[in-house]
């Protein structure tokens, strides 16, 4: 492994798992295999992350059997992991259930890690029961200091938050981040390197920017929406697929985000109409 590898960060982000407990189906979809596949898929290609962060809507409706089997899953990955909570998920009955969660000293879901000249800063967008949820004023505190200290160590920052805070121009930013403009203005303020904001929620890959910032979401582990734009009308359709997860990789000036399908109905072409992309090389930066 070459020494820019070695510092390269790479970083899995997974969200909108949507359990039931064992045996119960919700839309036709069992989302317990579909999770158990995601681990696989980790286990296969990407054991050298450095962090898997969980970025909320664990459960479909936040109950202990449901939590029960996504540590059940989970536990199939030796990777350091990070549990976030959404909509879906009542912080206290995670809280009641979970080990050892990451929680701050107001005792919201919320936490960060230094990794590799990286500030992870994952935030707490959830109130239990309410659809479009946000931050308060403890909340939008917490991480203001947070930017604050990574500013001052000169760590690049990548936010992760449940609730998308980008308009992506779809029904769904109905019940996206509420109060965008109160985190945004903390952000701001904060004049840190934030270099990316990831988010689930709204279930279908984006990428674009929010007030200047790289912001993408993800698909997620459910079921997967299409683009619904202005001026549609009738039915939205929906997907059963890919459900996939992120893996951002960053070396402080180059980020990027891979969406990697983990359930794809996409047909496999054979390899031998693409010789030259066996044992491909790499840019070298070192």
């Amino acid at each position: 492994m070459s020494n820019y590898t070695s510092s390269l960060l790479k970083l899995i982000i997974m969200s909108d798992i949507h359990l039931l407990p064992k045996g119960e189906v919700k839309r036709d979809l069992d989302t317990a295999p579909r999770f158990k596949s995601a681990i696989d898929s980790l286990n296969a290609l990407h054991t050298d992350a450095d962090l898997c962060v969980f970025a909320g809507d664990i459960t479909e409706k936040s109950d202990a059997g449901a939590y029960a089997l996504f540590d059940e899953i989970r536990a199939g990955s030796d990777l350091t992991q990070r549990v976030m909570v959404g909509n879906h998920d009542n912080r206290n009955d995670y809280l009641e259930h979970a080990q050892n969660p990451m929680v701050d000293e107001n005792n919201f879901v919320a936490g960060y890690d230094d990794i590799k000249g990286h500030r992870i800063l994952m935030l707490d967008s959830s109130e239990p029961g309410v659809l479009r949820s946000g931050l308060c004023d403890k909340r939008f505190a917490w991480t203001a200091d947070r930017l604050a200290e990574a500013k001052a160590l000169g760590l690049k920052v990548i936010i992760l938050i449940h609730h998308n805070p980008c308009a992506l121009q779809m029904p769904v930013d109905t019940y996206r981040l509420a109060e965008p403009e109160k985190l945004l203005k903390v952000l701001h303020q904060s004049d840190a390197d934030i270099i990316q904001i990831v988010a689930g929620h709204c279930h279908i890959t984006t990428a674009g920017s929010w007030g200047g910032y790289p912001c993408a979401t993800i698909s997620g582990n459910q079921h997967r929406v299409e683009p619904f734009l202005r001026g549609r009308t009738g039915q939205q359709t929906c997907y059963a697929g890919p459900a996939q997860y992120a893996v951002l990789m960053s070396d402080g000036t180059n980020c990027a985000v891979h969406f990697q399908n983990y359930v794809d109905q996409s047909l496999i072409m054979s390899p031998e109409l693409f010789p030259y992309k066996m044992d491909q090389k790499f840019e070298i930066i070192d």
